[in-house]
């Protein structure tokens, strides 16, 4: 009986010996070194039980991050192929709006779906409609582009629209335009910088007349507005002394009713 106890005394001795150190030199020659490198912190060639746990608590970090560390990969695969597919079906909505739709001149043309006829959209041109007086204090570009005209007899029971042969132009001095069908506008600042006269081709009696400059209801031509022409319209209206009556649109009131409105324009 006393044998057994000594026994059992020696074992747990050196079983708390072993679990307090672990000696290195133990191990197998191959993983000698990588067990040192691991856990042997302080290099006396032992393990020590706070050396392992410390070994322990970072394995379980490692794996932690590892665990977040793929979730994110995961995320991002996810969010790539997401944006792929979204750019994607944006890619093939562009292609196929595109085939349904053409641009003519300044209309944009759709065509309907089952419709073999195209059909216009309808757009918003920011026009601006001013006398043929300002012409001189625009832009060469735009003068350039002025194709069309309209302008009313003396008394307002005519309106003349005419496409413009040439036009002759003095920058902020004179123009002299004439029509296809002959007949000529002239202004000239110094001669008579309130009054636009206009002669038809025909030459008789009655067919030679003056009209206010300021009057867009009188004689007008369409331009697009652009800061550019907005200061020339400044200019115009510094140059003459007079704050002209500009309307943003297609022709004013008067030229599409026709000239019936005032007989007199009282902005001279």
């Amino acid at each position: 009986m006393p044998e057994d106890t000594n026994d059992h005394e020696f074992m747990k001795s050196h079983l708390s010996v072993v679990s307090s150190a672990l000696a290195i030199s133990n191990f197998p020659v191959e993983v000698q070194g990588i067990l040192t490198n691991a856990y042997d912190d302080d290099g006396d060639g032992h393990i020590s039980t706070d050396e392992l746990v410390e070994g322990a608590r970072i394995k379980m970090r490692t794996e932690k991050c590892n665990r977040i560390l793929w979730r994110g990969i995961g995320l991002a695969v996810v969010l790539v192929v997401a944006l792929i597919g979204l750019n994607a079906g944006l890619t093939y909505g562009i292609i196929d709006a595109n085939k349904d739709t053409e641009v003519q001149g300044r209309a944009l043309l759709v065509r309907e779906k089952g419709m073999d006829a195209e059909v216009p959209v309808a757009t918003s041109n920011n026009e601006i409609t001013v006398t043929l007086a300002t012409l001189p204090f625009l832009p060469s570009s735009v003068v350039s582009h002025v194709e069309n005209l309209a302008f009313s007899s003396e008394d307002g029971s005519v309106v003349y629209h005419r496409k413009v042969r040439s036009v002759d132009i003095s920058p902020e001095k004179s123009l002299k335009l004439l029509t296809t069908e002959g007949d000529m506008v002239e202004w000239d600042l110094v001669d008579d910088a309130k009054k636009l006269s206009i002669a038809l081709a025909s030459g008789e009696d009655g067919t030679a007349w003056k009209m206010c400059v300021y009057c867009t209801e009188c004689t007008a031509a369409n331009v697009y507005s652009t800061p550019d022409i907005l200061n020339g319209l400044d200019s115009f209206e510094a140059a003459t002394g007079k704050e002209a009556r500009r309307h943003l649109g297609t022709f004013s009131r008067r030229l599409q009713n026709g000239g019936r409105g005032d007989r007199e324009c009282n902005s001279c």
